[in-house]
């Protein structure tokens, strides 16, 4: 899609995304309008309706996109680990740890926009099962081990989710420590998901 930016110039949804991210990171989802969003775009308030639709429908657009640029990263490194367990493992721990530093990507999983709800922001969560059921999916094609047999991949897409949408949405405990968040999820997260000694 492409919309007037200044009557001189285009500029495409991704540039509008561009926009959101930035302003999002700067003043935080709550207080980002988009007229704000327009404004560091260099385009219409109506051309960002248009292209992207709402406010709401900008959030998600752009939540989404952080979380699929973070997969990306993510595909490239989980599948040198020498199982299925031990993958799955890593993607949950490197979701938190990203998540906890990348603040547009912890708006997606416990946000202002939803306060301590411990929901992803509305809309997003189907999209998000099916990212990280994704994921799973590739992971349990390429290393050895699988999924239990009466887990599906969406199943194991949606645990992992609620598993790190938990762990980002509750206070840290003291076994907050890289060692003890690791056995943590390997004991109680994975171990549902993954048969055993595999």
């Amino acid at each position: 899609m492409v919309g007037r930016m200044g009557g001189a110039g285009m500029i495409s949804a991704n540039g509008i995304l561009d926009a959101a991210e930035r302003c999002f990171a700067q003043a935080g989802v709550r207080k980002t309008t988009v007229e704000d969003v327009a404004a560091r775009a260099g385009v219409s308030r109506i051309t960002v309706y248009r292209q992207l639709g709402n406010r709401d429908d900008l959030v998600r657009a752009v939540l989404l996109r952080v979380t699929d640029r973070f997969l990306g990263r993510a595909r490239t490194k989980l599948p040198t680990a020498p199982d299925l367990a031990t993958a799955v493992a890593d993607l949950i721990v490197s979701t938190v740890v990203a998540a906890r530093r990348d603040n547009s990507l912890l708006l997606l999983y416990g946000s202002e926009e939803t306060g301590a709800s411990g929901r992803p922001l509305p809309g997003t969560t189907e999209p998000l099962i099916e990212r990280f059921g994704a994921v799973i999916e590739e992971l349990a094609a390429a290393l050895p081990g699988a999924l239990r047999d009466d887990v599906s991949v969406a199943d194991a897409g949606e645990w992992v989710l609620r598993i790190v949408v938990s762990l980002l949405t509750l206070e840290p405990t003291t076994r907050s420590g890289d060692t003890d968040l690791r056995r943590f999820i390997e004991t109680f997260a994975v171990a549902p998901l993954v048969h055993a000694g595999r």
